[in-house]
């Protein structure tokens, strides 16, 4: 009887071993289980940082993959593009220089200058910016700055004779024809690639270097581009624009380029580029 007593003792405790082996088992299983999980969490996770920080990961700019072009725009102003212009202003910056003739066809509609800032009777301006150019000339004026027109809307037939004159005192100096026409070139614009062409320019009081001095040049300075008027050929521009200084040359662009082109220190085929616009 003793003996079946510890057999049967030796049985259940055998019996007991296992259970807590088993047991055992399977929470080893479990926590093993778990680990794998955390450990698969903790890899997307620091994938997914990793693909945030990256600038070059495509996903990182777009998560859902798809279309960037609804992405917000950078604050970085140096990798946005610059805004389109409107249609309706295009006429202020068109651009008439040895690159871009005018057509044989070309006409603007003009409007009379007033009268009491024009050296002569019947000089014109582009209609659709005359108001701003008399409404500069009279407050220069009123406040003591003598601006007088001396120069504006020149027709192609006018502007070829300036040129040809020009040319013809070049020739007279001793030039050949071509150095002629490329000295004349610097100084009257060839017909068809001048501001005045298109009723966008006047001259100012002096077609001499030292308007640069005097009060005049001073005012226009601080206030042209209230009126949506620049300086048109510039002193350190003159590689770019390929004319001669011109400190009494001023150009209608419209008041919002005016200011921008000072800003950025742009003459208009810098500023037409930097705008993406071609004519």
């Amino acid at each position: 009887m003793r003996q079946n007593s510890h057999a049967r003792k030796k049985r259940r405790s055998s019996s007991s071993v296992q259970r807590v082996v088993i047991f055992l088992l399977i929470v080893a299983m479990v926590l093993s289980a778990a680990t794998i999980v955390l450990l698969v969490d903790n890899a997307r996770l620091r994938s997914q940082l990793a693909e945030k920080n990256d600038p070059a990961s495509s996903d990182s700019q777009n998560p859902s993959g798809g279309d960037n072009s609804s992405a917000e725009t950078p604050s970085d102003t140096s990798s946005q593009k610059t805004p389109a212009v409107p249609e309706a202003d295009l006429w202020k910056l068109r651009v008439a220089n040895s690159e871009n003739v005018l057509p044989a066809d070309f006409s603007v509609k003009t409007a009379l200058i007033t009268p009491a800032y024009a050296r002569d009777q019947g000089m014109s301006f582009d209609a659709r910016a005359v108001a701003d150019l008399n409404a500069m000339l009279a407050a220069a004026n009123k406040e003591g700055a003598r601006l007088l027109v001396i120069s504006c809307f020149r027709t192609l037939t006018k502007q070829t004779n300036l040129y040809n004159a020009e040319v013809n005192k070049w020739l007279g100096r001793g030039y050949s024809e071509a150095e002629a026409k490329a000295k004349a070139g610097t100084i009257v614009a060839v017909p068809g690639t001048s501001d005045h062409n298109l009723g966008l320019a006047v001259d100012l009081n002096s077609v001499e270097e030292s308007f640069e001095n005097t009060k005049e040049f001073d005012w226009l300075q601080e206030h042209a581009a209230e009126y949506g008027f620049v300086m048109r050929y510039p002193k350190h521009k003159q590689d770019i624009t390929k004319i001669i200084y011109e400190p009494w040359h001023y150009r209608y662009v419209g008041k919002e380029h005016a200011a921008k082109m000072n800003e950025l220190d742009m003459c208009l085929e810098e500023y037409v580029e930097y705008l993406g616009i071609e004519f």
